[in-house]
């Protein structure tokens, strides 16, 4: 406001200089009024010659202060508009290098300016919005252009770069500019530092096609690209980082788990708790609170569609939280709403209509805003906790946590191994590096059904498991294979190589499952042993 208000007062002056200058003008030529504007709008633009001679002392006066207001305001222009755009690319031509590139100014572009706050950053937007004030606030690069030109790229230093953000509130857009991109750099001679590039995609299905399409697909020196959706990523990360809270320690009798909402968060729960058994290879059972019939019926539909009902106990029930509570107690309840604020309230209702600090109760958040400006430390009392999903997605893809990254990669290479394949963990594609990381996320799933103990808290102590644990555990690998393969839109049938039309024939129950085919399961828990055995040492 300060600032508006000396701008304001800078131009009083001038323009009370320029009316000043352009009334002794129309006086001076004493041609009449509208002559005298004309001719006065010809000295201020520097045309008027004089040819009749020396001027009067109106036209004097009036030719120097118009001519000093000309300059004033195009030094003023100058400085506040144009110096600091010049001022801006000249910075980012001299000094940015290995920065970070965030397409699109909302939240997330706050959240990542957070997260990167000691780094270099350079926003990119077609417009500006409410967020560009708190941009400038926290010292970051701004640049306002067109995705489609290749000057803007020039301008952001893009070869230079080593993390680009897609995160724009359109998946059209920012597949767009994963294209431009992707050519920008494939077309640039010499080889460049890789970039990885992350594309927000709200869209599953279409996550799943795009996939396998350029530039998803198809990889070059300089560029590598990782789709990602904010339910999907944060929903698989943060169950397994924290699914102590969800499942009881010693799991005897299948846990009851309540999730409350339809949501898109709701099934990105059950495709990541579904898949599992207790040891005694019982299902899961699952109740959802929901009275909207159209996500029921939607939900439904994609029940069918990924075969959920196949793998997992589920009942859909009315919202009416205390009837359920009458007649079912649940090892933990799951708030899956769409508004954080409403789930954060619904969990502190459910725990005072329960009148217990059991069970816990889990809220998705997509941030941590709301979550702060409630006492994070009263609720934890109440055990009520939060997933908050841009942080998982923050911690497990954009840091990509280095246990989580190292073990995929320890993945990669065993598969190698047994499968004589001779494939780089840098040139495969980020499909099946996702593969890799799911499957080592689900260990931490699976060694907590088995021992009761989180995977990164087993140390000192060496981990093996009886013939029969072995193929509990190998049967639990190889529903969630299914899942993750039903999700990615594959079906039953027999294999066309190179897969183009999304076949497979061990897509059926275990007991179904060809002799010969059981082996790459429990070479899957062989290496879960190996890798809890690894940092026992």
């Amino acid at each position: 406001m300060k600032q508006t208000n000396t701008k304001i007062i800078f131009w009083i002056p001038v323009i009370v200089l320029f009316l000043i200058g352009f009334l002794l003008g129309i006086i001076g030529f004493k041609e009449g009024f509208w002559n005298g504007v004309y001719k006065t709008v010809q000295m201020f633009m520097l045309h008027e010659k004089f040819e009749n001679g020396i001027p009067n002392s109106c036209l004097q006066w009036s030719r120097w202060i118009l001519l000093f207001v000309f300059v004033v305001a195009a030094f003023q222009l100058f400085i506040t508009i144009v110096a600091p755009r010049i001022a801006r690319y000249i910075q980012i031509w001299l000094y940015y290098k290995n920065h970070i590139i965030i397409c699109g100014l909302n939240k997330i572009t706050i959240n990542l300016v957070e997260k990167y706050k000691e780094k270099q950053i350079v926003v990119l937007a077609e417009e500006t919005n409410k967020y560009a004030e708190t941009l400038k606030a926290k010292n970051v690069k701004l640049l306002i252009g067109d995705f489609t030109d290749e000057n803007f790229w020039q301008k952001a230093k893009l070869k230079r770069t080593s993390k680009l953000y897609a995160i724009i509130d359109n998946d059209k857009i920012n597949v767009k500019i994963a294209e431009e991109v992707f050519n920008y750099l494939k077309n640039k001679k010499g080889k460049n530092d890789i970039l990885k590039c992350f594309v927000l995609i709200k869209d599953r299905e279409m996550k799943s096609i795009l996939e396998e399409h350029i530039p998803f697909k198809n990889k070059i020196d300089s560029f590598d690209s990782i789709l990602f959706n904010i339910n999907e990523i944060g929903t698989k990360y943060g169950i397994a980082m924290n699914i102590d809270k969800i499942l009881p320690a010693k799991i005897s009798t299948p846990p009851e788990i309540l999730l409350v909402g339809l949501t898109e968060k709701t099934e990105m729960t059950l495709l990541n708790l579904a898949h599992c058994l207790t040891m005694q290879r019982k299902k899961f059972l699952f109740t959802i609170a929901e009275n909207d019939a159209e996500k029921i019926r939607l939900f439904e539909k994609q029940c069918k569609k990924l075969h959920l009902r196949e793998f997992a106990e589920i009942e859909i029930s009315n919202n009416d939280l205390e009837q359920i509570f009458t007649e079912k107690t649940f090892n933990s309840i799951l708030i899956c709403n769409e508004r954080q604020t409403d789930g954060i309230k619904q969990s502190i209702e459910i725990r005072y209509l329960l009148g217990q600090n059991t069970p816990n109760i889990i809220v998705f958040c997509n941030d941590t805003d709301t979550f702060n400006i409630i006492l994070k430390d009263e609720l934890k009392k109440k055990k009520i906790f939060p997933i908050i999903l841009f942080e998982e997605i923050a911690n497990y893809i954009f840091i990509l946590d280095k246990h989580i990254e190292n073990r995929a990669k320890e993945a990669h290479h065993f598969w190698n191994v047994i499968y004589e394949m001779n494939q780089e963990w840098n040139t495969t594609t980020e499909h099946f590096k996702q593969s890799n990381r799911n499957q080592i996320l689900d260990n931490y799933v699976r060694t907590y059904i088995a021992l009761g103990e989180k995977f990164d808290d087993i140390k000192n102590r060496l981990v093996s498991f009886s013939d029969y644990d072995r193929e509990t555990l190998a049967m639990i690998e190889h529903r969630r294979w299914m899942l993750e393969k039903y999700e990615n839109g594959w079906r039953t049938g027999e294999r066309i190589k190179p897969d183009e039309f999304k076949r497979h024939d061990c897509l059926q129950h275990w007991n179904e499952l060809p002799e010969e085919q059981k082996p790459k399961d429990y070479d899957a828990i062989s290496l879960m042993t190996k890798l809890l055995n690894n940092q026992a040492r």
